[in-house]
């Protein structure tokens, strides 16, 4: 199954509604789209099981002390792409591959368990295939990919279904300490994040009633965001882009804001480097791209040189290595 396959909006709009609420039952998600249970149960699980939406548990890691992501832009031999890219998938430590067209030919998003670490994979663990690298720390999350939605529901239909705001990814830092038990959940739920109370206290070897206070201790601390990861071509975007921006640092903040409230933004942040923002953006294709960066981007004040950069593959994408034939390709010409 691939998002060609879709003949009318139910599937978005099923997507959609798990994008809003990840763990909701499919009757609840049943009632404000007026479908019926049975529906929505067979479409949903269809779409899990065909990769086009993955559920899964995101851990906000600075939460408990680890360092804050790290993106890297890769320039690589002729020839060796494909090898680098999959070097990259296999380390547990990074959460996002894709190859790029323009100015680089890879992207990665590290999740670093420590600085150490970090050390080692930037100082000996380079693959020899890397001609040049950047390296670029985020300062703030500004809107995550797990806050993104492909906009198929009604604003009633949304409201229905959507949670309560978060902070950001980053706000708080090293504030929680976590029981053995509630680590291993939260590498159950980013396998799964739909995952049944009564599966996870098995997997774990405590009642269910343990296992659902942990989980409600996780979600209600915001240790663990529950995404549904869906491929944006599922709602018409074939075209996802990366964009680099320079921002005088008196606009910097200003710039972040109003970017992240427009729903082509998948994911923006702050960074360090030569850059100050990197933005994950999804369009419909090339022309509605170019309308973004001179309609949108190019029209903010305090925003100087951009560099974009068109998504080739995915590799990797929310901590899963994606088949090459999924949908986490995008069609860059459509």
């Amino acid at each position: 199954m691939s998002s060609n396959d879709i003949a009318d909006d139910t599937d978005r709009r099923i997507a959609s509604a798990l994008q809003l609420h990840g763990r909701a039952p499919w009757e609840q998600i049943a009632q404000p789209l007026g479908l019926s249970e049975r529906t929505v149960a067979r479409r949903g699980q269809r779409l899990l099981e065909a990769g086009l939406i993955r559920v899964v548990g995101l851990l906000d890691t600075q939460l408990i002390g680890r360092p804050a992501p790290v993106l890297l832009r890769l320039r690589t031999e002729t020839g060796h792409a494909r090898k680098v890219a999959e070097r990259f998938c296999g380390l547990h430590e990074t959460r996002t591959v894709m190859a790029l067209l323009g100015s680089f030919d890879h992207f990665v998003e590290l999740i670093p368990e420590s600085d150490e670490s970090l050390r080692t994979l930037l100082f000996d663990g380079l693959p020899p295939q890397v001609r040049s690298s950047s390296s670029h720390p985020v300062l703030r999350f500004y809107t995550g990919s797990h806050e993104w939605n492909g906009g198929a529901l009604t604003p009633a239909e949304e409201a229905a279904l959507r949670q309560p705001s978060r902070a950001p990814f980053g706000a708080r830092r090293g504030e929680v300490t976590l029981h053995p038990d509630e680590l291993r959940m939260a590498a159950l739920l980013a396998q799964d994040g739909r995952m049944s109370t009564t599966r996870l206290a098995s997997e774990l070897g405590v009642s269910q009633a343990t296992a659902s206070r942990r989980l409600a201790s996780l979600l209600e601390q915001d240790v663990i965001r529950i995404r549904a990861d869906v491929a944006p071509s599922l709602f018409g975007c074939t075209t996802e882009a990366l964009l680099w921006l320079n921002v005088g640092y008196d606009r910097l903040d200003a710039v972040g804001r109003t970017l992240a409230e427009r729903p082509e933004v998948m994911t923006l942040v702050s960074i360090t480097g030569d850059y100050q923002v990197c933005a994950h953006v999804a369009l419909h294709d090339p022309y509605h791209l170019q309308e973004f960066l001179t309609g949108v981007v190019g029209a903010l004040d305090g925003v100087g040189e951009i560099d974009v950069t068109i998504l080739l593959q995915v590799f990797k994408r929310g901590g899963f290595a994606v088949p090459s034939a999924a949908v986490g390709r995008a069609a860059v010409g459509a």
